[in-house]
């Protein structure tokens, strides 16, 4: 499993409790390896693991996960720090 998989592993298992079905089947019906994912197609995949994640759970449920993988395709915010000499 690579890193970015393994990142969205960690997600889907803080909601659900068969992450790797999920992956599983969702990568399985798009030819997709499920234990080498990568940005670009997590995005591609984001809908789908939603929508699967709503029937399984709630809506709500399936909001909270597609939020939480989203995060994982946005770099996180850098700030910029900057000294004056005074």
């Amino acid at each position: 499993m690579n890193t970015f998989t393994s990142a969205v592993f960690d997600v889907l298992e803080r909601f659900i409790v068969s992450p790797w079905n999920l992956l599983k089947v969702e990568c399985g019906w798009r030819g997709v390896d499920p234990l080498n994912l990568d940005p670009p197609m997590l995005d591609t995949l984001l809908p789908k693991l939603r929508a699967h994640v709503a029937r399984m759970t709630d809506d709500d449920n399936a909001t909270d996960v597609a939020q939480a993988l989203q995060q994982l395709l946005s770099p996180p915010e850098r700030t910029q720090i900057i000294e004056y000499d005074v």
